[in-house]
């Protein structure tokens, strides 16, 4: 039986720890973490990097996204980030996919909803809205 193999998708800096820790686990779990910082996403030189990200998360079983406060990386596909894209992805192709959300933005998401139509929602906790957006996104869209 092949051994299951876990893309682990966030922002990189500001979570490195955290990705770091569960990347620790998988494979503490016996299961194959697949990280760029670990030499887990074959890059080439011919495409950008972001399509080599979503070409290595297809061959994933599971992906296991980190939401933090930092929008990351902008998609050169559309407005979102390489790590929203991931994520959106992985969910159109049918991956079992985990998401954990950081405690504050988490909080600061129902104040989010309870102001979003106001147009003057201004977060303390992420560094774009779009965070939030997303996350209301796929509170709609995964049940």
């Amino acid at each position: 039986m092949a051994i299951p193999r876990v893309f682990i998708s966030s922002t990189f800096y500001d979570l490195r720890q955290v990705r770091n820790n569960i990347g620790d686990f998988i494979k503490m779990l016996g299961y194959e973490p697949v990280m760029h910082e670990r030499s887990g996403v074959a890059y080439s030189q011919s495409t950008p990097l972001e399509n080599d990200c979503y070409h290595e998360l297809a061959s994933c079983d599971i992906v296991v996204c980190i939401i933090g406060n930092h929008f990351g990386s902008k998609s050169l596909e559309n407005d979102l980030s390489i790590t929203m894209n991931e994520i959106k992805k992985a969910i159109k192709n049918k991956k079992k996919v985990y998401v954990f959300v950081s405690n504050d933005v988490y909080t600061e998401h129902r104040t989010y909803l309870l102001n979003k139509d106001t147009g003057t929602f201004k977060s303390a906790y992420t560094d774009d809205i779009r965070i939030h957006e997303f996350i209301a996104e796929l509170n709609d869209t995964v049940k």
